[in-house]
């Protein structure tokens, strides 16, 4: 059961963890040190924000609070994207943010009902908890083969230490959830 406090501090928690991923992300696409170009590059791929919307899940009891304060996320962490920006074109801000403010509000539901999921012990949450890992395998990896000519050095470094980390956290969790499951048979 929520108390009063917690009804006021999940949703105002979920907008600021949204409008620091969508700031940092704006902010850090003109920095041109290579730590930042590198850090850059990650936070503006799906997987990160899709990790915002599974974490704001995970943090919640109710399946229906996840899912809607997931898609809140989301839809601020958009509109600090494109605010910290909003100097260009009014029109191209706009239709951006309208377009992926919609994305939002469709992907944040699923990845927080995924991060609800994902709460659930041993090896039946297992899958839900391997979303995040395997998606930024998937992209870090697509990315590897289709920008690294762009990106140059920077772009491949940045996405091969996050592909290996997500494939460790992948075998971690796995490992993690068979010993889990392991330990829960051995104790009946």
């Amino acid at each position: 059961m929520f108390s009063p406090r917690s009804r006021i501090l999940a949703p105002v928690a979920a907008l600021a963890a949204g409008a620091a991923l969508g700031s940092l992300t704006r902010l850090l696409e003109a920095n041109t040190s290579s730590a930042g170009r590198g850090v850059y590059l990650v936070l503006n791929e799906a997987w990160p924000w899709s990790a915002l919307a599974f974490c704001v899940g995970l943090a919640c009891a109710s399946r229906v609070t996840s899912t809607v304060l997931a898609g809140v996320s989301l839809a601020a962490a958009v509109t600090a994207y494109y605010a910290v920006d909003a100097h260009t074109t009014w029109g191209g801000v706009l239709s951006a943010s309208l377009a992926w403010g919609v994305v939002a509000l469709v992907v944040g539901p699923i990845g927080g009902l995924a991060g609800n999921l994902a709460r659930m012990r041993g090896l039946r949450g297992l899958p839900f908890r391997l979303v995040i890992p395997l998606l930024a395998v998937v992209e870090t990896s697509g990315r590897l083969q289709a920008e690294v000519a762009d990106q140059g050095p920077v772009g491949e470094t940045a996405w091969t230490i996050t592909r290996l980390a997500a494939v460790a956290a992948c075998l971690a969790l796995a490992a993690h959830a068979v010993l889990i499951n392991r330990r829960h048979r051995g104790e009946r």
